[in-house]
């Protein structure tokens, strides 16, 4: 039922590796991105160097935002996880047996590779090598910067040393995170317009710029080869990496 690990595995502690597929698509969008840029900014292939560097921001905005993502994923992966901990206390399992018993369910509900089977897994190996449970749910909590967890190992140990019910706090958490999302979903709901105008935006510059270079060749030619055109084509760029960026920061809340 369990695959053999160490508790110093390093692969189980990185809970948001990017798999190759990912990987892939974060560098042919990026790649793409800034042949985009080269094209319709400067049509030099010298001007694909410089470019690099903005696609390097890019690439790291992206992957944080999928970093974000896997994160959320995870703090609804934990929920789940309290919730059957909490049935399973009521059956009358131990906090600890009642943690690894769901390691099946949880598998069939996210997959092997998900982050809560990646935590029962440490769990499971840190039992076998005499780790405390408090112990090792800090470090999760740490290692996933996810408040409901570290908060939860805090309660968790508190409840461990002075016999509390343990299913009542399990369930408590999985409210407050039922509740945070519900939250974020809602704001979700109320700034999906605004995404679709950023995006319609993001990409408006571009369909102008194409619309016109097709109706009239050669509009743009001496902005692509005079040193005064590409001074003003890398001011343009820079106003809209500028824009792009804030308009990422406005239609990111965080709860």
């Amino acid at each position: 039922m369990w695959r053999n690990l160490k508790q110093q595995d390093c692969d189980e502690w990185d809970f948001f590796q990017l798999t190759a597929s990912e990987s892939r698509y974060l560098l042919g969008k990026t790649a793409f991105v800034i042949f985009l840029l080269d094209y319709f900014f400067y049509q030099s292939v010298w001007a694909i160097l410089p470019l690099a560097g903005i696609g390097f921001g890019y690439y790291r905005m992206e992957k944080k935002m999928l970093y974000q993502k896997k994160k959320e994923a995870a703090r609804e992966q934990f929920k789940e996880l309290m919730l059957l901990t909490a049935t399973g206390q009521k059956a009358g399992y131990s906090a600890e047996n009642a943690f690894l018993s769901s390691y099946q369910d949880m598998k069939g509900l996210f997959g092997e590779d998900s982050s809560v089977c990646r935590m029962l897994r440490i769990l499971k190996a840190g039992r076998e090598n005499n780790s405390s449970f408090t112990g090792l749910w800090k470090q999760i909590g740490s290692q996933l910067d996810i408040t409901e967890i570290t908060e939860f190992a805090q309660v968790y140990e508190i409840s461990q040393r002075s016999s509390g019910n343990m299913a009542s706090v399990m369930e408590k958490t999985a409210d407050i995170i039922i509740h945070k999302i519900e939250a974020e979903k809602e704001i979700a709901v109320l700034l999906s317009g605004r995404r679709l105008e950023q995006k319609i935006m993001n990409v408006m510059p571009f369909a102008i710029m194409l619309y016109i270079s097709i109706t009239s060749p050669g509009y743009f030619y001496n902005l692509y080869h005079s040193m005064a055109g590409l001074f003003v084509m890398s001011l343009c760029l820079l106003t809209y990496i500028s824009a792009y960026v804030l308009s990422v920061h406005i239609i990111s809340i965080e709860i």
